[in-house]
């Protein structure tokens, strides 16, 4: 029996895979950051295996993968289908070896594709980047910073030509049960989710973890903190007793994590309102008032980005507004 909480319903077999249902196995592989590893899934198929996310572009996320697969007596050849949850380094830097080395058919978002086209084009989207934050008022140095730490990511960000392109709707066939492709945006503009609906299990990418509320940035022309509100409350609607995250243990409890993460970012929006109540105030600004800790350049990008897309989600409900200065952007109290 299943309840709320942290508790991790699945069966130790050694090494760093698990048997999380019966013929699908979650496989952790190190990651360099303080997020710790990343969980990919091998699921069942009527013939090899489809997996679920790959990986970073790293010897040792490689190595692991490897060592895991010998475990399970699975050859690279074993695995026919990769599906993408989203476009982001530690779910994607490995695909292109993998590719080569399976021959397997890769399945993502056509929103992904479509931002990872932009993204892989290094250098235009490195100045983009950096103009970006300039405009909302990140200093020079922190800047210049944030390029010099970004290199380790930005070679995970490689062209992909998918086999085929999901919009969400698909349904994929497994030994297991079909499982329900749920296009779940905001995370990433094409972020999937996996759903069987029989075991009321969700494959949740990065959209729902335990322990922390995964971040949501900023992109030009869209909503993603509206985008990602809305995909949790499709997902509220439905019965889910596990939840195979992409970081950290399987958990329970999904309608009390959304609560608690719509609640989370409700009141993000309230204090940016209350940030911008006494003077105009750039996004830069609003970053020190909400991290009460110094941030690696690292780690300030996601803070600026995320601060963006909460300043995106406020304007277009008419709360907030922005006011052009000398070459910076500063935010306001809607008139």
């Amino acid at each position: 029996m299943l309840r709320s909480g942290s508790l991790t319903p699945y069966l130790e077999i050694g090494g760093h895979y698990r048997e999380v249902l019966p013929g699908v196995f979650l496989v952790e592989l190190p990651l360099p950051f303080s997020l710790g590893p990343i969980n990919v899934y091998l699921a069942r198929l009527a013939r090899g295996y489809l997996l679920i996310d790959c990986g970073m572009d790293t010897d040792a996320c490689f190595e692991s993968l490897g060592r895991s697969l010998d475990g399970l007596q699975i050859s690279w050849s074993d695995i026919r289908q990769i599906v993408l949850t989203h476009i982001h380094p530690d779910h994607m830097g490995l695909a292109p070896k993998l590719l080569g080395l399976t021959g397997a058919e890769l399945l993502m978002h056509a929103e992904d594709l479509k931002l990872l086209d932009e993204i892989s084009a290094h250098d235009q989207h490195r100045e983009w980047t950096e103009s970006v934050l300039a405009e909302y008022g990140a200093p020079s140095q922190i800047i210049a910073e944030m390029a010099a730490s970004s290199g380790e990511l930005q070679k995970n960000f490689r062209k992909l030509r998918p086999n085929r392109l999901l919009a969400g709707g698909e349904i994929l066939d497994t030994a297991i049960e079909p499982l329900e492709v749920l296009w779940t945006p905001g995370h990433s503009p094409g972020h999937l989710c996996l759903y069987a609906r029989e075991h009321r299990t969700l494959f949740a990418g990065d959209q729902m973890l335990e322990h922390i509320t995964p971040n949501i940035g900023w992109l030009q022309g869209r909503d993603p903190l509206g985008e990602f509100l809305a995909s949790l409350d499709e997902l509220a609607k439905l019965d889910i007793d596990l939840i195979l995250p992409s970081h950290g243990a399987p958990f329970s409890g999904h309608r009390d994590w959304i609560r608690r993460t719509v609640e989370h970012h409700a009141g993000r929006c309230e204090r940016i309102l209350a940030a911008v109540a006494g003077k105009p105030t750039t996004a830069h600004e609003m970053v020190a008032q909400l991290w009460d800790r110094p941030l690696s350049p690292f780690h300030y990008r996601f803070a600026m980005f995320e601060v963006l897309a909460h300043l995106e989600y406020l304007e277009r409900k008419g709360q907030i507004q922005r006011r052009p200065g000398k070459g910076v952007v500063y935010w306001v109290h809607a008139r």
